[in-house]
């Protein structure tokens, strides 16, 4: 995994099927991707466990692998008209693209982190058997 990772977590409105959220988020993070700095995303749906009653309740995330420094690329999608609702909205008033902008994208909650590796991948070491 890279050294440096996004974060968005999102709330579709409960007017739209999760289906067609997830279709048009697919298709969304495509253009995200075509900026420089944004090399791969994985998605999820999410559930609150420990601690999460009092925070906001988002029910998705998008998991995004930078190839740079998270404020260079974010930098990056703000240069390309990404880099927030408002300039997104902007963007697709003058050019839809291949992704026209859906009537309830204004109603979405977003969320979003930006993640610098701290240490090396942590896994279990072995335990070393002892003899009986």
């Amino acid at each position: 995994m890279s050294s440096y990772i996004h974060l968005v977590f999102s709330e579709p409105p409960t007017t739209v099927s999760d289906d067609d959220y997830n279709t048009w988020y697919d298709a969304h993070v495509q253009e995200i991707l075509s900026v420089e700095g944004w090399e791969s995303a994985t998605r999820y749906a999410i559930e609150g466990v420990v601690g999460a009653d009092g925070s906001k309740k988002y029910r998705f995330l998008s998991l995004y692998e930078l190839s740079c420094p998270p404020d260079v690329a974010v930098a990056n999608l703000a240069a390309a008209n990404m880099g927030n609702a408002d300039s997104y909205v902007e963007k697709k008033g003058t050019d839809e693209g291949k992704l026209p902008l859906p009537d309830w994208f204004a109603a979405i909650e977003f969320g979003s982190w930006n993640c610098t590796q701290v240490s090396e991948r942590i896994t279990l070491h072995p335990v070393a058997k002892s003899s009986s």
